[in-house]
């Protein structure tokens, strides 16, 4: 496939198949093709357009063009900079999947990833981001009335998926327009556990079994969790995450994962998008003959179904939390109505290993915060008023804080308090405790 080299078009050209008043979708993190974004401000006759995005990882000056419109699917650090500079920057309130099904009704006119090199076959792969916009993508190539553009970058691994599910590639004769790349791959940024994170991350151990099966979502406990477990004697895990980041290269690299015991896409560790170090990305690559399909990437409607995630034997699922009230109800991704993250696959996965065979849904929150120089607790009666809700108090299991397990499953709604409160700050206590004798005298007879 080495003449594909040759039929590649230049930027530029690529530029004039937008109109001057058009759409354009792209892929979260590691799909987006910054060399594309680069270079829509050459064009200069724009009259409006809009790009539908996520978890962006560079600033782009073009995106505080007064004439483009930012709606993003998953807030992280530059979206937040960027709304504070003045772009046109708006978050859509979905699940990881909604993402997708956004992208599938709404048909944007262009969408634009990157994808590896060809194989010996001439198909390229989505890498390392299978997620919410292969199908989309799929679309656009398969519509005369659409474009899809690929940015072919030599480093993005090749990575496979099932066949059942488009085994995470396309043919390059499907594509509409590509140009060529060398651009370093998008890797994580350094994570260190705190000491809180350390404490809680092995309360958190405690909870895990070998043989189980393992989803990880992003931050310095899920992390610290998998360095953990790969240092200790648990093995025999199996992998079903929408993420998978450093943590899986560790247990990888200790033989921890098998992948035997899950009771589906047995010896097959399953993720939707990846995002970590380069060694990540050489692990995953097939160029390397170290994967041999043993990782494969699905497209987000089968990862992130929280009916499919149920189907595995003992899914563990973790991820963090901001705060919690006394009902159990969850605020993860905003402070307030500050939009700080998104709604991700936290509540798709906390159903799914709510409702698996053995399973355990697992949330992490520190249990005081700073705000303004001032330290609160996490724990509270009722969330601030305007606080956004991720995860509802019916689906809350395990609750882990650096002072202990609540466990709430079966727990009815007078006793929940009770269990929040001992493993709340000590400093805060003795305070909850009143909080809640008020509600029970006043709601619960």
């Amino acid at each position: 496939m080495a003449d594909y080299q040759q039929q590649a078009q230049s930027l530029d050209d690529i530029l004039k198949l937008f109109k001057q008043q058009d759409e354009l979708a792209i892929p979260l993190a590691t799909g987006q093709p910054i060399g594309l974004l680069q270079a829509l401000e050459r064009k200069t006759d724009w009259e409006h357009l809009k790009i539908f995005t996520g978890l962006l990882t560079q600033p782009i000056p073009f995106f505080l063009n007064p004439k483009v419109d930012v709606t993003s699917g998953y807030y992280g650090p530059i979206e937040r900079l960027l709304n504070e500079s003045g772009s046109r920057m708006d978050y859509l309130p979905a699940n990881f999947r909604g993402i997708e099904l956004y992208g599938l009704r709404h048909k944007f006119r262009v969408a634009a990833t990157v994808v590896s090199p060809p194989d010996n076959e001439g198909y390229v792969t989505f890498g390392t981001h299978g997620a919410a916009i292969y199908r989309p993508f799929l679309e656009n190539c398969r519509d005369p009335k659409r474009i899809g553009i690929a940015e072919i970058n030599q480093h993005m691994p090749i990575v496979y998926g099932d066949p059942e599910y488009g085994d995470n590639k396309i043919h390059i004769s499907e594509l509409d327009a590509y140009y060529l790349s060398d651009a370093s791959p998008i890797t994580m940024p350094d994570i260190s556990a705190s000491e809180i994170e350390q404490k809680i991350a092995d309360k958190v151990l405690d909870l895990i079994p070998s043989g189980a099966t393992l989803q990880f979502g992003i931050g310095g406990i899920p992390d610290q969790v998998a360095t953990l477990l790969a240092a200790g004697p648990l093995g025999d895990f199996g992998i079903h995450s929408e993420l998978i980041s450093d943590g899986f290269t560790k247990l990888y690299d200790a033989g921890k994962i098998s992948n035997q015991h899950k009771g589906q896409f047995e010896g097959k560790s399953i993720f939707t998008f990846a995002f970590g170090h380069q060694e990540l990305y050489d692990l995953l690559d097939e160029r390397n003959g170290k994967n041999q399909r043993q990782a494969i990437c699905l497209p987000v409607n089968i990862v992130n179904d929280p009916s499919i995630i149920a189907r595995n034997n003992k899914m563990i699922s973790i991820n963090s939390g901001l705060m919690i009230d006394f009902a159990g109800q969850v605020c993860s991704e905003a402070i307030g109505l500050r939009q700080y993250s998104g709604v991700g696959g936290q509540l798709s996965f906390v159903q799914g290993a709510y409702a698996a065979n053995e399973g355990k849904s697992i949330l992490c929150i520190k249990s005081t915060a700073k705000i303004d120089g001032k330290v609160v607790s996490n724990i509270l009666p009722t969330l601030p008023e305007g606080s956004l809700v991720s995860t509802p108090r019916h689906f809350t299991q395990y609750i882990v804080t650096e002072y202990g397990v609540a466990d709430l499953y079966g727990v009815p709604d007078e006793k929940r308090a009770e269990k929040l409160i001992a493993v709340a700050h000590p400093d805060f206590r003795a305070e909850l405790s009143e909080q809640f004798a008020a509600i029970k005298k006043k709601y619960y007879h």
